[in-house]
């Protein structure tokens, strides 16, 4: 471990980085990617409230525009829970998220798309 520290220090020292090394992008991928719809009519539903539950983690997924994202960087089987005002609430179970592989390996997205039935 310390040969390698001394390597890369020589290297950067000297402005040039051994060709093995690989320069990692320091940026979170999301493990979820949930869309959310109104079953009877198709549209999507952009008020919702997503959360990702897993033993006791809980996280509320963050919105952009109609998609909801979160688990960043967080492999694991959650339960993903989907409510909106109006509308009954889903709960979709053992939702897997898994690590990618390689030199610079992120949580690999899992997609899900959920409909969820008006109220009564």
């Amino acid at each position: 471990m310390k040969r390698l520290l001394v390597l890369c220090a020589a290297a950067l020292a000297c402005g040039c980085p051994p060709e093995d090394m690989v320069a990692c992008p320091t940026v979170a991928a999301s493990g979820l990617s949930v869309d959310v719809t109104n079953d009877a009519t198709g549209q999507p539903l952009c008020e919702a409230t997503v959360t990702a539950i897993e033993g006791s983690y809980s996280e509320t997924l963050v919105a952009n525009g109609c998609r909801y994202f979160g688990a960043w960087e967080r492999p694991g089987t959650y339960a993903v829970r989907v409510a909106a005002t109006g509308f009954a609430s889903k709960t979709i179970a053992d939702v897997r998220v898994e690590m990618g592989s390689g030199q610079c390996p992120h949580v690999q997205e899992t997609q899900l798309s959920v409909s969820l039935a008006p109220a009564r």
